[in-house]
């Protein structure tokens, strides 16, 4: 039986990243994966995350965390597991939906359009299970606006950053860096072996206390139900995906099938009018297209 949780599960993510006692993992993590691409953090205040009545049968929240910096700057943060193809649009919504709303938290009156002047940026992070760019062979990748021609950024108040776990093939003894071990412990944290995770622990490091907030023997057994429901629950949606494209894949067959027929039953029909046009009667072109003179006549 395995001692840790799946730091995957939406309901483990939260324990580990989305708790004031334990915002410094949350610090530890995102400084990582921002080194040299965004100032340093040095706190965060955690914000309420918003419900979406459109996917609230599938998750309780749009994101898994959400959080403001000391200089205001807004960091959502995502745990994906299952496929979906409007995710990049679904994160660029969330991202824009946070973004304009320091303008409405900043109004003063009905006519007061906000001070633009406070709104700050807004940096969206997703962990990814799947692949999402698969042209791309980094499993870590920062998208931001830049001018095209010189690559400066000067508009700095969106980007999106994506950390594609099924990318990520290192093994313990080959963990280089920050990022490196933060990917491990997303992908392997619910199966490492006692010997990795005593030698871990034992490192006294930031990465041993996010490993002690998965262990199983910290939780009570209506918390374990918890974590077990949104498992299910992630299992469900696999399932209905992966029943939707076999589904899919099935109406493509025979859709490309039916217009084969359509396209051949056409060509038989140009084939008898021409010879007819010909010449031939009725009888000796039904006998060849295997078309009835009834549906002769009709051409």
């Amino acid at each position: 039986m395995d001692r840790l949780l799946d730091p995957k599960n939406d309901w483990a993510f939260k324990q580990v990243f989305g708790q004031e006692k334990n915002k410094n993992i949350l610090i530890s993590f995102l400084n990582a994966v921002f080194k040299n691409i965004q100032d340093e953090i040095v706190d965060v205040t955690f914000l309420k995350v918003e419900t979406d009545t459109e996917i609230i049968t599938l998750r309780q929240s749009i994101v898994d965390v959400l959080c403001k910096t000391i200089d205001g700057r807004h960091f959502i943060v995502e745990m994906q597991r299952a496929s979906d193809t409007g995710f990049i649009q679904r994160a660029v919504e969330y991202a824009s939906r946070v973004y304009l709303n320091q303008r409405t938290i900043e109004k003063k009156s009905k006519n007061d359009r906000g001070e633009y002047g406070k709104m700050r940026p807004v940096i969206f992070l997703a962990i990814m299970e799947k692949t999402l760019f698969p042209e791309k062979e980094a499993y870590l990748s920062h998208h931001q606006f830049r001018d095209i021609v010189t690559g400066e950024q000067d508009i700095k108040e969106m980007s999106f950053s994506f950390l594609e776990l099924s990318k990520f093939h290192k093994h313990f003894e080959e963990l280089k860096d920050d990022v490196d071990q933060w990917a491990y412990y997303f992908k392997k944290a619910k199966h490492i072996s006692p010997e990795k995770l005593n030698k871990i622990l034992s490192q006294g490091t930031i990465f041993g206390e996010a490993y002690k907030v998965l262990e199983k023997s910290a939780y009570s057994e209506t918390q374990l139900l918890e974590y077990t429901r949104y498992e299910l629950k992630e299992e469900e949606i696999e399932t209905q995906v992966s029943d939707a494209k076999i589904e899919g894949e099935k109406i493509g067959i025979e859709k490309g099938r039916t217009e084969e027929r359509a396209k051949a039953d056409e060509e038989k029909r140009e084939m008898a009018l021409g010879m007819l046009s010909a010449g031939l009667s009725f009888e000796q072109v039904s006998k060849i297209s295997g078309l009835s003179i009834e549906e002769l006549k009709n051409l």
